[in-house]
């Protein structure tokens, strides 16, 4: 039944969008505008969010689940950064949205660079998360 949705969902965006995009041909190439504009600025501004946030998340949370899974024995301080990490992979990302707003906006104002240290915080659980449990999987004799 949610096949059925789902396949429903794609079908019903490719009838009414790819003839959009073939009579409008300037579509993907231009920015938005009140006549029919295109989507150029909007996915070039997510892509330049993706090169913001993903260094930094990746570094860090690559670097904290090789701290986690082999240089810490399972002690209190380890207990809390675990649980921390749970913590924050549970917060809602209008939450983080906001602390963002709050902290971000103000030093760097409106910009890349907030949404992006906004994002990499948000990406930070997942990526300690399966980092860490990829390393444990690696056998002692490799490590």
């Amino acid at each position: 039944m949610v096949l059925t949705v789902l396949v429903g969902i794609i079908v019903y965006l490719l009838v009414r969008g790819v003839p959009v995009i073939f009579d409008n041909p300037g579509f993907l190439t231009q920015n938005p505008a009140s006549d029919g504009g295109g989507v150029a600025s909007t996915i070039f501004t997510t892509l330049l969010l993706a090169l913001a946030a993903l260094p930094l998340s990746v570094v860090l949370g690559i670097g904290a689940a090789f701290y986690l899974s082999e240089y810490t024995k399972e002690t209190g301080i380890t207990k809390v950064i675990r649980f921390s990490v749970e913590a924050l992979a549970g917060i809602p990302s209008i939450v983080y949205g906001l602390f963002g707003l709050v902290v971000f906006v103000p030093i760097f104002g409106w910009s890349v660079w907030s949404g992006g240290l906004t994002l990499s915080i948000m990406l930070l659980p997942t990526i300690i998360r399966t980092s860490e449990e990829a390393i444990k999987t690696v056998p002692q004799s490799y490590r």
